[in-house]
Parts: C-alpha cells; structure tokens; sequence
C-alpha cells in the first residue's frame, strides 16, 4: 500500500485496532501465566500441558527477542532493518542466533546456555518426537512432578522452568 496523502494516512491509523496489539511483554507474560498455572497443577496429564505450552512460550521468547534484535532499527536512508548489536550480544549469552541471509526475516536460535540447551531440547523431543515424561517422586506434587522416566534420574520441572524464568528476565533486563 503506498501512502501518499494524510487522508490516506489518516485511513491506515483508522483501520488499525490498538487493543488487538501485543506488549512487548507478552511471551514473559504467557511463559509466566503457564508456570503459574503449572505450579498450583496436581493432574499428572494437565501438568504436563502446562509445561508444554510453557516450553512453546519459552521458545518462542528467544526467536521473537532474537528476531527483534536483528531488526531493532531501520536505515534512514533506505528502510532496510539495522541489528541492535548489543541486544545480540546480550541474546548470545543464552542461544545461538543464526539469520538467513536469503530471508532476513527469519531468525532460528538453538540452546547455549545449560540451562536454553536443556529447555531446547526437552521442547524439540516434546514437540517431535514424544510427549514429556513426567514422574512423581513424591507426595507433594507440582513440586515432586520431575522430568523423565527413570527413577532417581529426573529433573525436578518446576525447579527447571523457574531457572528458564530467571534466564528470561536477566536478559529482558539487559536488553
């Protein structure tokens, strides 16, 4: 669409429902409002596609962070998106960033941190391959509701999606 009056302007602004746009906020609003649910959940099942959607929320936190870093500005001169390379820098503590130099506007990023890597991978076996397996090792679920399958081997999951969390804010923090 090309604008070439005010009217036409003025017709765009018109058509446009603010509400209906998300905050900036909105992946750590979504990734915190399923571990909250997740936290007070007792159902094995329901507790399980909590932790999913929260993986999902997660996940799409650092493509969403990542892509917005690559186009953080835009050159005056032509429109063409400019990188906020302290932004990148700060996102690369955490995940890989790659960008397709064919598409700039698809960004892919993989776990670095201990803690991405593990919720990387826990979401792509998630998503692909099998649902989670979630144990209870204990009488006070959420809490005793760990990752895996093998007895004594699992990984406490609220314990985990916590330490995502605090990944989440330390680097919203610093961007």
């Amino acid at each position: 669409m090309s604008l070439t009056t005010s009217s036409d302007i003025e017709d765009l602004i018109d058509q446009i429902d603010i509400l209906a746009i998300a905050t900036p906020d909105d992946k750590i609003n979504e990734c915190q409002y399923f571990l909250n649910l997740a936290s007070n959940e007792k159902d094995n099942d329901k507790f399980r596609w909590l932790i999913s959607a929260f993986f999902n929320a997660a996940y799409s936190f650092f493509e969403i962070t990542s892509l917005s870093a690559y186009n953080a500005f835009n050159d005056p001169e032509n429109g063409d998106p400019i990188e906020d390379g302290e932004a990148l820098d700060a996102i690369r503590c955490y995940v890989r960033v790659f960008q397709n130099s064919k598409n700039p506007s698809f960004v892919k990023t993989s776990g670095l941190h201990e803690i991405t890597e593990k919720l990387y991978n826990l979401r792509k076996g998630n998503t692909h391959h099998y649902p989670l397996s979630i144990m209870k090792v204990g009488e006070s679920v959420p809490e005793d509701f760990h990752f895996g399958y093998l007895k004594g081997e699992g990984t406490p999951a609220l314990e985990f999606c916590r330490e995502v969390m605090e990944i989440i804010f330390e680097l919203n923090k610093k961007i």
